[in-house]
């Protein structure tokens, strides 16, 4: 292992080619817990290849301890920067730790969501006793909780919620022993009596309002005058932000008035002030069914989802105000449709709600969406049992919350309990909604008795694909793909459940054909398979592919009535969407990747380091089967490409002949092209704003620069030639000794109206000019141009042609499209003649001159021909037919960015519109490429 973070620019290649869109979908959630935030650092890499998009991290606050999840929280102003409640740090690092690992995340285009506590503190009382100071929580009293007071002025606990149908115990009592704030709200928000203090249960008083930071002025962000215009109609004053010189402690003292709060204001005032500190994308919020929903946000009212009350609504002002949106009318739409067509502007929330009373709609109709119990506990009481009933889960929303207003889970931190999980992934990640997938990055938690069992619980979830277990990581990719648009319902019974997404809003005149994306169908019978004779939207004869693990890869021809007529296998499930573009084999045959990174002209040097699972994981952790010395030791050592000069780098993306076109995104998006936008964004697909969409965000235009057909390699005897460099006769020679070996071609390769039929090149023969194949021969070719002859059958059947080579003794030639992989040269010939000395014949010739070369060179060399497709005169295939199918991997298409200077590049440091964030050249570390390539069908631009 080199080190953790390596020197100079670290680019992770993922080769994303897939089906593209302008449509919108929501991304997958990894809620990532019992992990520390240095080590969460160094998983982005893995976490972004497998496509996760969002991570939800455990409260960041202090606790009571620096051993606590969280959960029993102190002081919402300390992330672990104070000495207080027995450390600094908090059980997952420092608040500088937090802040990098948010910085980072959002450099790999990943949201970061942290649990928030608004609704109790931990198990200290204030004022317990004459020992117990009443500031206990910093900034707050005992009048700020539901508390009992004693005839000795002392302070007491109520007892726990004891029933849980009574919604005055479940939000004015304590539950799990934790102390119950006093968030009592009124419907204008402006707060009102603490219903639950006194000698006696149900006792109220004035809620008490002071000065709670008199000596912080860097948690406040307003100064005394002014309208913000963050309430309507309520006088707030002129915001300045969290940290403005302009407020000082003499401020605040001089103003007391402005500045004193009751315990409501208190908590909004936190959350704006994490929200600013960290620049965080989103809040799970702990517990709301212990708090009034009107504490929350407006409820009712046209203006509701415009109006910044309450802690959502203030919450939501605050992520406006640090990352620059302008969507002061709607702060809750993308909260409920997180890849609307516009892009993600607000922040995300979501509660977490088990179960009525109080009503889930009040939560909801607040401004959040709810983690969703119940589709959770209606999947582990039907699937697999013999009395389960899948009818109604082909629906949007089926059996849980509308697909808009939940967050779908398998299991979490509070609960591990799962029946046939692997159908609950299954579903919650190809349906339409916001899924979440839970892991304890393998560090299991012991038991607590507080919490019945052990916490966090145990994930025991494969979410990088440990133990030779991809399930998860292909689900979410095939929710990353095809996871979009409506769902509509299909099929239901006790056993099968199928839907079609179907994706319209970029052209909503297209038939519910050119719509479709994704046929799923998944069987909860782990006894036998089942069949059915399933309607779907793809058309009649259309060839899909499919996607799931444990399913079998394979082409499905829907049939001529329009139906897919499959057995889905025990326990399992498909997923049918149109062949995605692909790597072409012109260049992996080679050894190519999709994406490739150049210097100066030179492939990129690559570097290694080690990634390990928890101790709790997988002991041979592997999951893409590298090679790997201690199969025993959780780790594995990785490879990426290391750019070391980065002021002349070329990008480059390869696909097969299924795209129409290719996008590229440098991190979470940067510009890359040097295109200016509209209102001075240099991004083509930038957050939010109305510039974006949840596919393309991040994703810049890049250069095309050809697309040719399928490549055929020279061989003496033609019978030998060969699409692609795999297994392409490959010429050997030393300079100055005499004769040729071979490395023979493998078999012939069929041949269609654009590829040339065959290539003959025979060193030792003379062609019918006269001319040698190899001119001079090895032994008198020392420090002499060598000129090379290939014969081509038939005339202008071909337009290119190229000798890859190596002279180092040791590489082999490999490359394509006039384009060499690894340590090759290239070099292209020409057209010279016809084949008969009179100029007649069909055959053609075609010669080249390599440059001279020193006595004892060894000379290796391959010859490839294809036709490059010109101006006017494109072939993309669609693949919806056996030729297309088999003939796209053998073409392709090349894309570029080049000469791009990576000092030399502005971006927004977090991905927003802060023009505070932005900086200017990339910082040493990883950085992920991504491309996407494009379908194109019947003439809809980019329509898959």
């Amino acid at each position: 292992m080199e080190g953790k973070m390596p020197k100079r620019v670290v680019l992770l290649l993922s080769a994303v080619l897939m089906v593209g869109a302008s449509a919108s979908r929501a991304e997958v959630i990894l809620q990532y817990f019992n992990t520390d935030y240095e080590e969460l650092m160094y998983k982005m890499p893995e976490l972004v290849e497998v496509g996760y998009e969002a991570i939800w991290l455990p409260p960041p606050t202090k606790a009571s301890g620096g051993l606590s999840t969280g959960y029993d929280c102190w002081d919402p102003f300390d992330l672990g920067s104070k000495d207080q409640s027995g450390s600094v740090k908090t059980k997952y690092g420092t608040d500088g730790e937090l802040r990098e690992l948010i910085r980072v995340a959002h450099r790999f285009g990943i949201r970061v969501y942290v649990d928030n506590i608004m609704n109790h503190r931990a198990f200290s009382v204030p004022g317990y006793d004459a020992s117990t100071p009443i500031d206990t929580y910093p900034g707050m009293v005992p009048e700020d909780f539901h508390l009992r007071e004693t005839e000795e002025g002392f302070y007491r606990k109520w007892d726990n919620v004891a029933d849980w149908s009574d919604t005055w115990q479940v939000q004015n009592r304590n539950f799990s022993d934790l102390i119950d704030i006093a968030q009592e709200t009124d419907y204008q928000q402006n707060s009102t009596d603490n219903g639950n203090f006194g000698q006696s249960e149900g006792d109220s008083i004035p809620k008490i309002s002071f000065v709670r930071h008199p000596d912080n002025p860097e948690y406040y962000c307003h100064l005394p005058g002014g309208w913000s215009g963050e309430y309507e109609g309520d006088h707030v004053g002129e915001y300045v932000g969290f940290g403005s010189t302009s407020i000082t402690a003499q401020v605040i003292a001089d103003n007391a008035d402005f500045y004193s709060e009751d315990v409501n204001k208190y908590l909004e005032r936190a959350v704006r002030w994490l929200v600013a500190h960290t620049r965080i994308d989103g809040l799970r919020l702990d517990a709301v069914k212990h708090v009034a929903a009107d504490f929350f946000g407006r409820r009712s009212g046209d203006d509701k989802d415009g109006y910044g009350s309450g802690y959502c609504g203030q919450a939501q002002i605050q992520f406006n105000r640090t990352r620059g949106f302008n969507d002061a009318d709607d702060h809750r739409d993308t909260v409920f449709d997180p890849g609307a067509s516009y892009g993600r502007n607000d922040l995300m929330m979501f509660g977490e709600h088990l179960g009525s009373p109080p009503p889930t709609g009040d939560y909801i109709d607040s401004g959040m969406r709810l983690v969703d119990s119940v589709l959770h506990g209606f999947l582990n009481g039907n699937l697999g049992m013999e009395w389960g009933n899948l009818s109604g889960l082909q629906y949007e929303g089926g059996e849980g919350f509308a697909w808009d207003q939940g967050v779908t889970y398998v299991k979490s931190h509070d609960d591990d309990y799962a029946t046939a999980p692997e159908l609950q992934f299954a579903l919650n990640l190809t349906r339409r909604g916001l899924p979440c997938v839970y892991t304890d990055g393998n560090y299991q938690s012991e038991t607590l008795g507080e919490s019945g069992g052990a916490f966090p619980r145990h994930a025991n979830i494969n979410f990088l694909g440990q133990w030779g277990d991809d399930r998860i990581p292909n689900l979410v990719n095939i929710h990353n793909h095809f996871a979009r648009g409506e769902q509509w319902g299909r099929w239901g019974d006790g056993d099968v459940a199928a839907y079609d997404r179907v994706d319209k809003r970029e052209n909503e005149s297209m038939s519910d054909a050119d719509g479709a994306v994704l046929f799923f169908v998944m069987n909860d019978n782990y006894a036998d398979g089942q069949y059915r004779e399933i309607s779907t939207s793809f058309p009649a004869d259309a060839w899909l592919w499919q996607y799931a693990t444990g399913g079998g890869n394979f082409y499905y021809q829907v049939s001529w009535d329009q139906k897919i007529k499959v057995i889905t296998p025990p326990g399992g499930y498909f997923a049918f969407s149109w062949r995605s573009p692909e790597a072409s084999d012109l260049w992996s045959g080679g050894g190519g990747h999709p994406i490739t990174i150049q210097e100066n002209g030179s492939d990129v040097g690559w570097f290694s380091y080690e990634r390990e699972d928890g101790p709790d994981g997988d002991p041979g952790f592997n999951p893409y089967g590298v090679v790997d010395e201690d199969a025993t030791d959780f780790a594995y050592t990785y490879y990426v490409p290391r750019i070391t000069n980065p002021t002349n780098v070329r990008f480059a993306v390869r696909a097969d002949g299924s795209a129409a076109n290719v996008l590229m995104k440098l991190g979470g998006g940067i510009d890359i092209n040097g295109i200016a936008h509209g209102g001075g964004d240099m991004r083509d697909h930038p957050p939010g704003n109305g510039g974006s969409t949840a596919v393309l965000e991040g994703y810049e235009s890049i250069d095309f620069v050809h697309r040719q057909y399928r490549e055929k390699f020279a061989a003496a005897a033609i019978e030998r030639n060969t699409i692609g460099p795999l297994g392409a006769e490959t010429y050997v020679a030393t300079i100055g000794s005499a004769g040729w070996s071979t490395n023979q071609g493998t078999q012939a390769e069929v041949s269609d109206d654009n590829t040339a039929d065959w290539l003959q090149h025979a060193p030792g023969s003379v062609n019918e000019h006269g001319d040698s194949h190899f001119w001079p021969a090895p032994e008198n070719a020392a420090d002499t141009n060598i000129y090379l002859w290939v014969k081509v059958g038939y005339a202008q059947q071909i337009n290119k042609m190229f000798v890859y080579y190596t002279t180092d003794g040791e590489s082999w030639p490999e490359g394509s499209g006039g384009e060499t992989i690894g340590d090759a040269h290239v070099t292209e010939l020409h057209w010279a003649t016809n084949g008969t000395p009179d100029g007649g014949g069909t055959p053609d010739w075609w010669t080249c001159t390599l440059p001279p070369m020193t006595n004892g060179t060894t000379l290796r060399y391959k010859i490839g021909g294809y036709f490059e497709q010109g101006e006017g005169s494109w072939s993309i295939y669609f693949p919806n037919d056996e030729y297309s199918i088999y003939n796209k991997k053998s073409m392709m298409g090349v894309w570029e960015r080049s000469n791009l200077d990576l000092t030399d590049l502005s971006y927004y440091l977090h991905n927003d519109f802060d023009s505070s964030s932005v900086v200017t050249g990339l910082v040493e570390g990883f950085h992920v490429v991504k491309a996407r390539a494009f379908l194109q069908r019947d003439n809809q631009a980019s329509i898959y």
